[in-house]
C-alpha cells in the first residue's frame, strides 16, 4: 500500500490522542506527535472545507460511482479493484464488496444557460453552442434547457427540444439583469429530481460565468441540491480571463464535487455532451460496507494505489441517515 494511504490510516488513529500532546511539554514524545499529527490537521482542513453534499444513504452499504482520468486528462477504460481506494471519512477502504461497470446506459441532460447581464458580451456565443449541443444529441437521450436571469429561472423546453424551437426562442433572450446561479442551480435539482429513472445518468450542464448576484440560496444548499439528486455537474466557465478567479474556481469546485469536470470557454458544449457520454461508458460502481454509523456527513475521495497520475471522479460524500 502506498505510504500516503498509511499516512491517512495513521491520521485517523492519532486524531484520537491529539489532546493529550497538549497535556505536558515535558514529555518526551511531545515532539513526535506533533511532528506526525501536523499533517492530519492539514488533512483535517481540506476535508472541513469541502462542500457540505447531501447524498443520504441509510443502508449498510455505499455505493459510489466513478471514472478515471490519466496525466493527459484522458479516460480510463479498464479499472480493478487493485487501482485504488477509497477513503470514507478516515477510513482507509481497501475491500470492496462489488466492482462494477455502470448499468447507466442513456443520458438525461439539462442544459442551465446564464442569460444575465454579465455573460451579455458572450451570449451570441453561448446561443451557437446551445444550437450545436441540440444537433449533436443522441438518439433515445433527453434534453432539456432552462434559462436564467433577473430574478428567476425559465424553463425553455422540455426533454423534446428541437433545434427549430430553441434557436427561436434563445435569439429572442436579450441578456439583462442579475444573475441568480444559486438558486436556478437549486430550481434545476428539484427538476432533475423528478425526471429521475433507472438505467439513466442525469447530467446537469452550466454555461455560466460562475457569478451569483441575487440568490436567496447559498453556494451550499444549491450543491446540496445537486448532489442529492445523483446528477452530475459539467461547468463551461464563460469567463474569457484569469480575471475573475472567484466565479471560476467556484465552477470548478461545484463540478469535481458532483463527481463531474469544468471546462473553459473554449470549449464548445456540444463537446462536452461528447464528454459526459464518454465519461458514462467508463463509469464503474464500487460498493463496500457502511464503514461507520455515525449519523451525518462522510467524506468520499477516491485515490490511486499505485499509478499516481490516475485521478478518480466521484462524488465528495455523502450523509447517514440511521432513519433511512
Amino acid at each position: 500500500m502506498p505510504i500516503y494511504l498509511c499516512l491517512l490510516e495513521c491520521c485517523a488513529r492519532l486524531s484520537k490522542f491529539t489532546a493529550m500532546a497538549s497535556l505536558s511539554h515535558r514529555q518526551s514524545w511531545s515532539l513526535a506527535v506533533l511532528v506526525a499529527v501536523f499533517p492530519c490537521l492539514l488533512c483535517a482542513r481540506a476535508d472541513n472545507e469541502a462542500p457540505t453534499i447531501s447524498y443520504r444513504t441509510g443502508t449498510s452499504e455505499v455505493r459510489v460511482t466513478f471514472f478515471a482520468t490519466d496525466e493527459n486528462n484522458r479516460l480510463v477504460q479498464a479499472i480493478d479493484r487493485n487501482d485504488f481506494a477509497v477513503v470514507d471519512g478516515d477510513v482507509v477502504i481497501r475491500d470492496f464488496r462489488s466492482l462494477t461497470r455502470s448499468r447507466e446506459t442513456k443520458l438525461d441532460v439539462v442544459v442551465l444557460v446564464d442569460a444575465s447581464e454579465s455573460v451579455a458580451p458572450r451570449f451570441h456565443a453561448i446561443a451557437d453552442q446551445v444550437q450545436r449541443l441540440i444537433s449533436r444529441k443522441h438518439s433515445g437521450d433527453d434534453l432539456s434547457i432552462i434559462t436564467f436571469s433577473e430574478l428567476r429561472p425559465a424553463i425553455l423546453c422540455t426533454a423534446d427540444c428541437s433545434a427549430a424551437t430553441v434557436e427561436s426562442k434563445i435569439r429572442s433572450l436579450t441578456p439583462a439583469g442579475a444573475t441568480p446561479l444559486f438558486d436556478s442551480l437549486a430550481f434545476s435539482a428539484g427538476y432533475i429530481a423528478d425526471r429521475h429513472m433507472p438505467g439513466v445518468r442525469q447530467v446537469l450542464i452550466l454555461l455560466s460565468d460562475g457569478n451569483d448576484t441575487i440568490s436567496r440560496s447559498s453556494a451550499r444548499q444549491a450543491l446540496d441540491a445537486v448532489i442529492g439528486t445523483g446528477a452530475l455537474l459539467y461547468t463551461i466557465n464563460q469567463n474569457k480571463t484569469a480575471r475573475d478567479l472567484k466565479g471560476s474556481l467556484a465552477l470548478q469546485e461545484m463540478a469535481e464535487a458532483t463527481g463531474g469536470r469544468s471546462f473553459s470557454a473554449q470549449d464548445d458544449a456540444a463537446d462536452v455532451l461528447e464528454a459526459a457520454l464518454a465519461d458514462l461508458r467508463a463509469s464503474y460502481v464500487v460498493t463496500y460496507p457502511l464503514p461507520s454509523r455515525m449519523a451525518g456527513f462522510h467524506s468520499l475521495r477516491i485515490l490511486p494505489k499505485h499509478n499516481m497520475n490516475l485521478r478518480f471522479h466521484c462524488r465528495r460524500g455523502y450523509f447517514y441517515d440511521e432513519d433511512r
